[in-house]
């Protein structure tokens, strides 16, 4: 299965004693502080775990990757930050942080941070592990225990992780601007006929996003610019939002039934509705570079951009 990641973080100040806790007041005080703290610590570690991928990615064996996360796990300096090798090991974690005196912790898959190995967010064993945790948090009512990996059913700790990691700038007028800019050349006719081509085979109420390299002008995952390899190379990445374009995909294209999708492009053109595929051709001729689409959940975005630190636009819908 996939890594964890383990992160606790006591209520401020981190160093010295712990705030005076008197009642209730001071109690949801020092909870929700603790909670912005360790948010905070999982999208910072995220982006060390992904600069790690890219060293991994540049030549380093197989299998470093895991020891590169633990080599920032054991870092002296934040011994709150733990990688969990299985579920067992994350439960152990987290005990230990809470025997430290940690107030928060929040457990992710590190699949869901880094976009890779999606399959592996459909193992038994996480599902599991959310039952562990809530245990683990009834046993300890002080401590706020968070977990963000499936069966994604636990709406209060996901609306609290969504609303602590969500990035200020997404959905900024300039942010769409500048991708048109670097997608269609600035282009707005072949903007709009690409646009066209994906609200005619999109079932109604669909709502269309835009995100990767064309938002953020680099892949998240190499840190390649956009289009580095030559005009029209970079892809795309459009989000198709809403209960029937999720419907469009065939029963086994999940990766999680229900909320994310395996996209379809080029060389997978047979995951979904076979209008929707030629939506996604015909908008590809219109932007003259690759397309791909994914039906993915609202919330489910909003997550995965707040760890990664990527925005997004909403194009329409």
């Amino acid at each position: 299965m996939s890594l964890l990641l383990v992160v606790a973080r006591p209520s401020r100040p981190s160093s010295g004693e712990p705030l005076p806790v008197a009642g209730d007041a001071d109690q949801a005080a020092a909870t929700a502080t603790a909670r912005a703290d360790v948010w905070q610590a999982v999208r910072h570690e995220v982006a060390e775990l992904r600069g790690a991928r890219s060293m991994a990615a540049a030549g380093v064996s197989p299998g470093a990757l895991d020891a590169l996360a633990r080599a920032i796990a054991d870092d002296p300096e934040d011994p709150s930050v733990r990688y969990a090798a299985d579920a067992d090991e994350a439960v152990a974690d987290a005990e230990a942080a809470i025997e430290a005196g940690a107030r928060a912790i929040a457990v992710v898959p590190v699949a869901l941070a880094l976009d890779e190995d999606e399959d592996g967010l459909a193992a038994p064993s996480l599902a599991h592990l959310h039952d562990r945790l809530d245990e683990l948090a009834r046993n300890h009512p002080g401590v706020d225990v968070q977990y963000v990996g499936p069966p994604y059913h636990a709406v209060p700790a996901l609306e609290s992780a969504i609303a602590a990691l969500r990035p200020v700038d997404s959905e900024e007028p300039q942010l769409l601007a500048a991708a048109i800019q670097r997608a269609f050349g600035g282009d707005l006719d072949r903007f709009g006929r690409f646009m066209s081509a994906l609200q005619a085979g999109v079932p109604p109420g669909t709502r269309l996003v835009l995100r990767g390299s064309a938002v953020q002008g680099e892949s998240y995952k190499t840190g390649e610019p956009f289009d580095a390899r030559g005009p029209g190379t970079s892809d795309l990445d459009v989000v198709l939002i809403g209960e029937d374009a999720m419907a469009a995909w065939e029963p086994e294209a999940f990766y999680i039934p229900g909320v994310n999708t395996q996209p379809l492009y080029d060389d997978a053109p047979d995951l979904a509705h076979p209008r929707l595929e030629r939506a996604r051709r015909e908008a590809q001729e219109a932007a003259g570079r690759p397309v791909s689409l994914q039906a993915m959940s609202r919330w489910f975005l909003d997550l995965r951009s707040g760890l990664q630190g990527t925005p997004y636009v909403v194009l329409g819908g």
